[in-house]
């Protein structure tokens, strides 16, 4: 499987969230990345994605040549602006949007999902590969 972790230096976002978080939705108002954890077991990979405030209809998981996509909306809260004077606003309404690459030894076709509580859960089965083996390759 071929990640780059989350926290890694590479991680640009996250070194705004934490210098500078008041600013985060200002600088990447169209897109928000939801935390995610990934586990290698023996036969899954085990994805599970924290979607709070997410209607189940509002997601989508698209898995395409090794590459799995989560995306999802949240709506605006009207109801909270009509009864009175918002006096500070820090949940993320928008689109969420998060992708990364699992490989080819994966069985796409057997993929489950399931979203309960506010948490996204994928199974994605492995592909029994062939151990690897070594030849000797003579020399003429």
């Amino acid at each position: 499987m071929s990640l780059v972790p989350r926290d890694s230096w590479f991680d640009f976002s996250q070194m705004f969230d934490h210098a500078f978080p008041t600013l985060r939705h200002r600088l990447d108002a169209d897109v928000y990345s939801p935390r995610i954890n990934i586990v290698e077991k023996d036969k899954v990979f085990e994805i599970t994605a924290d979607l709070p405030g997410v209607n189940k209809n509002d997601i989508s998981v698209q898995l395409s040549n090794g590459s799995l996509t989560i995306e999802a909306v949240t709506k605006k809260d009207e109801q909270e602006e009509k009864e009175g004077k918002v006096i500070r606003k820090e949940r993320y309404e928008g689109r969420l949007m998060r992708s990364f690459y699992l490989g080819h030894n994966i069985q796409q076709e057997d993929v489950h999902a399931r979203f309960d509580d506010g948490v996204l859960t994928i199974e994605v089965p492995k592909v029994e590969g062939s151990s690897p083996t070594s030849t000797n390759v003579e020399i003429k």
